[in-house]
């Protein structure tokens, strides 16, 4: 078994071994509660000596359904959440970490024809990338300032935290005051709950599983606030320098008029993205009402187990 070490992503929290998966350690950090691979193929990563997240043609190859999938489908919901949540005008929108570029064009047809509001960045495109004026090849460097809102899909859990701080770096660069950003990575109550496979170090290239206690902490050095998403244990949020904290029913019943008219331009989209955002919303307090009734039934529990205790000891004397 691996030895327990220091975590990388806190940076003052022990990390116990978790598993082994393809041959590399994961561990569970006790401090931050964050899940990573062995930090010495973290380092390795960046210093590019690791097999582990180099995205080549066969990492792209067998991407390309589910990026198809994704940019139909839960990608285009999880757009319209962002402009749906933002508390400024979306008048320019960023897809990071863009892949192929599928989810612009979609969102091109949808509600931008005339390519004015949409923009996506891949730093490794692959071979089938989109061609198109707002597909932006070399990352986030080219990029003019000045974006209202964003999302990054299926992305974080691909970086080490150097990788990671070297992103909000680039993005705090081109990010507008009171920008929403929508990160969509598998969190630890999600891989441990509900898909133990995501840690993939080999085909999917998944070495992190940020908490958001972690991410609250490294997205700060760079000026943005992260915050949880209500009923998503897969989605955290961001938002730069002017943090609005509005609670969800505001941002979802008082979405802004110039936002609600930007994701009217095609209804489906818009009662996708509304019905989607409303039902984590309920299902979120679905589990807190859960769970405080779990917490009260364990308290009466313990009550009633004293008490009869106390019977008992009374009845023996």
């Amino acid at each position: 078994m691996s030895q327990d070490t220091r975590c990388p992503i806190c940076e003052r929290g022990e990390s116990r071994f978790l598993r082994e998966v393809d041959g590399y350690a994961y561990f569970e950090c006790m401090a931050c509660g964050s899940l990573h691979a062995d930090p010495d193929l973290l380092r390795m990563m960046d210093a590019g000596q690791s097999p582990v997240g180099k995205y080549e043609n066969d990492y792209w190859e067998q991407e390309r359904i589910a990026a198809v999938e994704r940019a139909a489908g839960l990608a285009l919901c999880r757009v319209g959440e962002a402009i749906l949540y933002a508390r400024r005008p979306v008048n320019r929108f960023l897809d990071v970490g863009a892949g192929p570029g599928f989810l612009l064009e979609n969102l091109q047809t949808m509600l931008d024809p005339e390519g004015k509001i949409f923009h996506a960045a891949e730093q490794f495109p692959p071979p089938y990338a989109v061609s198109n004026p707002n597909y932006h090849r070399n990352g986030l460097a080219s990029l003019e300032p000045g974006f209202d809102a964003g999302v990054c899909i299926e992305v974080v859990e691909h970086l080490t935290p150097a990788m990671l701080r070297g992103l909000l770096s680039a993005l705090s660069g081109i990010a507008a005051p009171g920008s929403f950003w929508l990160f969509n990575t598998g969190m630890p109550d999600y891989v441990k709950n509900e898909d133990p496979g995501y840690l993939d170090p080999l085909r999917r290239g998944h070495v992190v599983s940020y908490s958001l206690q972690a991410i609250r902490l490294i997205f700060s050095e760079f000026g943005f606030i992260a915050n949880e998403l209500p009923g998503k244990s897969f989605a955290f949020y961001a938002e730069y320098k002017d943090s609005n904290d509005l609670s969800f029913d505001s941002r979802i019943y008082q979405a802004l008029p110039d936002n609600i008219a930007l994701l009217k331009r095609n209804e489906l989209l818009f009662h996708a993205a509304f019905e989607a955002a409303r039902a984590y919303l309920y299902y979120d307090g679905y589990l807190k009402r859960t769970a405080w009734a779990s917490s009260l039934n364990d308290a009466l529990k313990a009550v009633d187990a004293v008490g009869f205790r106390k019977w008992i000891r009374k009845l023996r004397r």
